[in-house]
């Protein structure tokens, strides 16, 4: 028998879906008693989707508002797409016009909520209520079939109660009661007081729920942020300091190669003959040489650390740096015998011109 009823449901949606031929056009005569399918989709006999059959003339007429913002099929260039209602208004199921809500009491269509007028307004079996029965007063409720469908197109029957009861109760015999806690077992949303019940039967937190944060997990995320940024600058200062140290030692060498490079120059300087001195020579006279070569000297312009680096480590330097101190005992002792001679052979200064600039590079 379910089967059976299944079927003709199926049935008569599909033909309710299928566009017929033998659809109004506007103005032709019409009747004006709403259709309800299955699921409760409201059409009438004009069966047009730009038309309604207005009641007062039995005629069909343009629709002149809607309750969405798309309209399966509407096409903008047959008809300009209705507009929605607004404020104090609500559009009706034959999308006819704009009307002005209704009053406690006043007659609504079916589970059309938004056609009634007030605070938390609800319509109870066609009657419009305030959503106000409190725990333990009496209560009103109606009970609607609905037909939907699945992804596979397989007709599915669910029974929506619904009740004036204040929230947090729901309306049993007539009376307001306390609704159920997450857990309980169920069998319409209504009875949860979270206003969710599973497909299982248990009063569960909807999907939509928002999920309140305790104080302690916000403590732990401020303090993880804080100690995240200190650890980061606590990084960071090692690291300049290690950086800092790295350019110290830098320049440190730097300037050492060129305190060696002066040192070298000096004793070079004054182990070179002066002006043609000839030291096989007896007469003591100083007689210039325009031929003579001095050992050329390099001075670094700019403090550039690589370039230093590279002459410090010049194929000649090590050779060089291993005669210094032979030189500093050559230089010595040649000033040395320059001053006794001079005391005897009558010269006059064996100091060093240091006038003279040595030829750079």
């Amino acid at each position: 028998m379910r089967l059976l009823l299944y079927l003709g449901l199926i049935a008569s949606s599909l033909i309710a879906n299928i566009p017929s031929s033998s659809a109004l056009r506007f103005g032709e005569q019409c009747d004006a008693s709403p259709i309800y399918t299955a699921t409760w989709q409201y059409d009438d006999s004009c069966e047009n989707i730009y038309l309604y059959c207005d009641p007062a003339s039995n005629t069909c007429k343009y629709r002149g508002c809607t309750n969405s913002d798309y309209l399966a099929g509407w096409d903008t260039n047959t008809h300009p797409f209705p507009s929605r209602c607004t404020g104090n208004t609500y559009c009706p199921d034959d999308n006819s016009q704009c009307k002005e809500r209704i009053a406690p009491g006043g007659r609504c269509e079916l589970q059309r909520d938004d056609e009634c007028a007030g605070t938390n307004p609800i319509c109870l079996n066609s009657t419009c209520y305030v959503k106000a029965a409190p725990l333990g007063g009496s209560c009103g409720a109606d009970i609607t079939m609905y037909v939907t469908y699945d992804a596979d197109n397989y007709a599915i029957q669910q029974t929506i109660v619904r009740d004036n009861c204040t929230t947090g109760t729901y309306c049993v015999n007539d009376r307001c009661i306390d609704s159920k806690d997450l857990g309980a077992q169920c069998e319409q949303d209504r009875e949860c007081i979270s206003e969710y019940c599973s497909t299982d039967g248990v009063c569960v937190n909807g999907p939509d729920v928002f999920h309140t944060i305790p104080n302690w997990l916000w403590g732990v995320v401020g303090a993880a942020i804080v100690i995240f940024i200190l650890v980061v600058l606590v990084l960071l200062w090692f690291l300049h300091r290690y950086q800092s140290k790295k350019e110290r030692a830098k320049i440190a060498k730097f300037f050492g190669d060129n305190e060696e490079f002066a040192k070298y120059a000096m004793l070079e300087n004054d182990a070179m003959p002066l002006f043609g001195d000839d030291p096989n020579s007896n007469t003591g006279a100083a007689t210039p040489s325009p031929n003579n070569s001095r050992t050329s000297m390099v001075y670094l312009t700019t403090p550039d650390y690589y370039e230093s680096s590279a002459l410090s480590t010049h194929a000649g330097r090590k050779s060089f740096r291993n005669s210094s101190a032979s030189k500093l005992r050559d230089s010595t002792a040649s000033l040395s015998m320059g001053r006794d001679s001079a005391q005897f052979g009558g010269r006059t200064s064996t100091t060093p011109d240091r006038s003279r600039t040595p030829e750079p590079f």
